[in-house]
């Protein structure tokens, strides 16, 4: 492998002390806004998907504002504007067990990745949602655009 082919080592952050506590301390604050049924962010439709680790094995909560698109919801893998796909985005395509929170009713879910002509469509109507061009401007990958389905009886 050339050094221009290679990849890089790793694209995670490595948190100081204090970065892993604020984390800690977001993630709590994550679950309670989720427990107490706050579903909205700036105005934007809010959700709480929780995914399973694909090597961890453990559950994790992240808040995500999402389009309602028939009885699909459709969140974007922005990772808040960072240049790696999120982990939660990486578990749903390995086809880990995942559920979300949303209006105060919990579900199963599974998440597929949507292309072509319906993600353009999609990708118009989270517009009106949410500011998505602004991190897809700053990044240098395609953020996904995911639909997330029930798994359980409507």
């Amino acid at each position: 492998m050339t050094a221009s082919t290679a990849r890089p080592r790793s694209t995670r952050t490595r948190h100081s002390p204090a970065g892993r506590f604020f984390v800690g301390v977001n993630r709590a604050a994550n679950a309670i806004v989720g427990r107490l049924g706050l579903h909205r962010f700036r105005g934007a439709p809010l959700l709480h998907l929780t995914t399973t680790g694909r090597t961890t094995g453990r559950k994790r909560t992240t808040p995500l504002v999402y389009l309602a698109d028939g009885d699909r919801w459709i969140v974007v893998a922005s990772n808040g504007g960072a240049d790696w796909e999120p982990g939660w985005a990486r578990n749903l395509a390995a086809g880990t067990p995942a559920s979300i929170l949303v209006e105060g009713t919990c579900h199963d879910v599974s998440g597929t990745e949507i292309d072509g002509a319906e993600r353009e469509r999609l990708w118009h109507l989270l517009g009106e949602v949410w500011d998505y061009d602004t991190y897809q401007a700053e990044v240098g990958r395609r953020l996904a655009v995911i639909a997330l389905e029930r798994l359980d009886d409507p």
